[in-house]
């Protein structure tokens, strides 16, 4: 059987606002499938550790997918203006889920709001708008018709799992958040920067356990560049080499 990787969602309200969805763009599932793994999409539930546990024993792996901004008060910031309005339910699921998996050293990829969630979760804290961080240029939060496309330079750290995975010292990608890491969780490291300004693009958990999560949308990029599918593929291996 295929590692089976549990996939993150999201709340989508229908237009007129009746009903609630719980969805999730097929280029995640696509990427796992691609990279050999057996997509399940975890609802979103509650902190309810008994049902966390049940998820987790279904699963080989996680991947922590993109969406809504973080709450602050999950590191202990007052709401900023700038900050859009959190998914409190997919807030409180994914930081208890992620807290446990990495307690139990499940293999963990986290994207985009995934890396944000992992480096919270683990102690770290984020920057709740670009414009809070000093230099940082305004083109990471490319919207719209440039949400495919790649918009900037990263720089992978010589000597990062992020290095060891992609295989390249620099790599093109997307760019579409407006929330970053300010604080890095203890223990973490920074395997990638965009090399223009210097924000974190790529971090590392501590330990031998597979914790790796990146900034940008490799789930946009996978068919077309060998590197981005190889942290898919790095997933799923690890996940089937946690199963055994």
């Amino acid at each position: 059987m295929r590692p089976r990787i549990g996939v993150t969602c999201w709340h989508r309200n229908d237009s007129d606002r009746l009903e609630r969805w719980e969805a999730i763009r097929d280029t995640y599932t696509g990427a796992i499938r691609t990279a050999g793994g057996l997509p399940m999409i975890l609802p979103i539930a509650d902190d309810d550790p008994e049902m966390i546990g049940d998820f987790l024993e279904s699963v080989d792996g996680l991947l922590f997918t993109g969406g809504e901004d973080v709450a602050p008060a999950y590191y202990r910031e007052p709401l900023d203006e700038r900050c859009q309005e959190p998914d409190g339910e997919r807030d409180l699921f994914e930081i208890h889920l992620a807290r446990a998996a990495m307690a139990r050293r499940v293999p963990i990829l986290g994207i985009c709001r995934g890396l944000q969630v992992l480096n919270v979760a683990a102690g770290g804290t984020l920057y709740q708008d670009l414009a809070c961080r000093p230099g940082t240029r305004d083109y990471h939060a490319a919207s719209g018709a440039d949400r495919q496309r790649p918009i900037h330079a990263v720089r992978v750290e010589p000597g990062s799992r992020l290095h060891a995975i992609m295989g390249v010292a620099e790599s093109q990608v997307t760019s579409t958040h407006h929330q970053l890491v300010k604080d890095l969780a203890p223990g973490f490291r920074v395997g990638a920067e965009s090399v223009e300004d210097g924000i974190a693009e790529g971090i590392e958990g501590p330990g031998p356990a597979f914790l790796v999560a990146v900034q940008w949308h490799p789930e946009r990029l996978y068919k077309e560049r060998a590197e981005h599918l190889a942290l898919f593929r790095a997933l799923v291996t690890a996940a089937g080499a946690a199963r055994h």
